[in-house]
């Protein structure tokens, strides 16, 4: 009798051990980890990051910072990070947190009315997305890229047409030049050219004009 009510205790310590670290890994896995008070908050993870970035970003935003490391190491996205703007919902989970960062890159709005000069318009683009100023002044002056639209860089603030896009933050240089260069055909359509063509005025001429008018506009 003595020793089955020890092996029914041992049975019975088992289970609640066991019931324990179901318990502890579930809330780990899928309880509520944000401490912020606000409906959303925002990751930005740069190209080539390392995961202690991500990790400095969403300290001051989570309730248990050790808990997330444990989930994003078990789903392997300490070593497979993905650069991009990130929506972070308060009541997320470790889990949810991580497949948003996976696989949920959130665009953003990217606006520019018309420049003076180049370096002018690197600058607003480069406090929107992740490239800088730096590299896109060097895209948008690349002469290779220049020579094979048939522009120089005298034209070349023409290509980048002021209005409102969407892009991905860690959009590069390069992929916001190629991007411009499709909007640009798109809005420079027939209908657009005859009209330039009746006024006697190519497509550089009615954007400098364009310019000029917006320029006085704002003065008014």
């Amino acid at each position: 009798m003595y020793l089955r009510k020890i092996i029914v205790i041992i049975l019975l310590l088992g289970v609640v051990l066991g019931l324990f670290f179901v318990y502890k890994v579930y809330t780990a896995v899928f309880a509520p980890n944000t401490g912020f008070n606000n409906k959303e908050a925002y990751v930005y993870v740069p190209t080539g990051a390392h995961f202690s970035e991500v990790k400095e970003q969403l300290e001051p935003l989570l309730k248990n910072i050790g808990t997330f490391e444990q989930v994003a190491e078990k789903k392997g996205y300490t070593t497979h990070l993905k650069p991009g703007k990130y929506v972070i919902k308060k009541g997320m989970s470790n889990n949810d947190i991580v497949n948003t960062l996976r696989s949920k890159n959130t665009p953003v709005k990217v606006s520019f009315n018309n420049q003076e000069t180049l370096e002018k318009l690197a600058g607003r683009i480069a406090m929107q997305v992740e490239a800088d100023s730096t590299s896109l002044v060097k895209a948008f002056k690349d002469s290779v890229f220049l020579d094979s639209i048939q522009l120089t860089e005298a034209e070349a603030l023409s290509l980048y047409i002021p209005n409102s896009y969407e892009f991905f933050w860690n959009t590069s240089a390069e992929e916001f030049r190629q991007r411009m260069l499709k909007e640009y055909h798109r809005f420079w359509n027939e209908e657009r050219l005859a009209r330039a063509r009746s006024q006697n005025l190519d497509r550089e001429q009615v954007i400098t004009l364009a310019s000029i008018v917006q320029k006085e506009t704002a003065r008014a």
